[in-house]
């Protein structure tokens, strides 16, 4: 293994002040909106899944703070997640801390007893949503997810023991417990766009103009 180079004083305190900008901040490859690194895309996902607002660190656009933080925090590897100061870790550890729950208590996010929202499934996307369901692999199931900035997501993936199941128009869908919370009253029909078919989910508890 390759020693990690000393970290001189200019770019331990240009990597504390970062740390210190935000109560949450994620140094990864790439941009929030545009990952660059399949683990970073994974971190963006539980952290964007559990909060609106949160700074990132692309460390492609600066070498000195790529091999800075990994001498800083003594890990060897990025994307690494920081909360209010304290470093919690890297990819594989901040995946079981959200899958036990401990990322939410360091977060300061509630993990409540999931709720069965109530939801309309319109007659022309629930019959896409049945042939979908027939030609996906077995191993694969219907999802709605609605993360922290309730941007939605219909799609295949595999199911979670903690997911709530939801059947509406003779669709079941899966939602994990937080995007149950947030999709209460959700309605879901197929609109036609430039690039063809595509679901579209009202959410009447979304904040500000995304409830229109």
């Amino acid at each position: 293994m390759t020693e990690a180079a000393p970290l001189d004083d200019a770019t331990r305190e240009r990597i504390r002040t970062l740390i210190d900008s935000s109560e949450v901040v994620l140094f990864m490859k790439g941009q929030r909106e545009a990952p660059q690194c399949g683990f970073s895309a994974r971190v963006v996902e539980l952290l964007d899944h559990l909060l609106p607002d949160y700074e990132t660190v692309d460390v492609l656009s600066d070498p000195a703070i790529r091999e800075g933080i990994k001498t800083f925090s003594s890990w060897p590897t990025i994307p690494q997640l920081y909360v209010r100061g304290g470093f919690v870790g890297g990819c594989d550890i901040v995946m079981e801390t959200f899958a036990s729950g401990e990322l939410h208590e360091t977060l300061g996010v509630a993990r409540d007893e999931a709720q069965t929202p109530s939801l309309t499934i319109e007659a022309a996307a629930a019959e896409q949503l049945r042939i979908a369901d027939r030609e996906a692999p077995s191993d694969l199931a219907l999802r709605l997810s609605v993360d922290a900035r309730y941007r939605t997501r219909v799609l295949l993936a595999p199911p979670d023991a903690d997911d709530v199941e939801v059947e509406a128009s003779g669709v079941t869908l899966r939602l994990d417990p937080l995007s149950a919370q947030r999709a209460e009253g959700a309605r879901i029909d197929l609109v036609r766009t430039a690039r063809g078919a595509a679901f579209r989910v009202s959410l009447p508890n979304a904040p500000g103009p995304a409830a229109a």
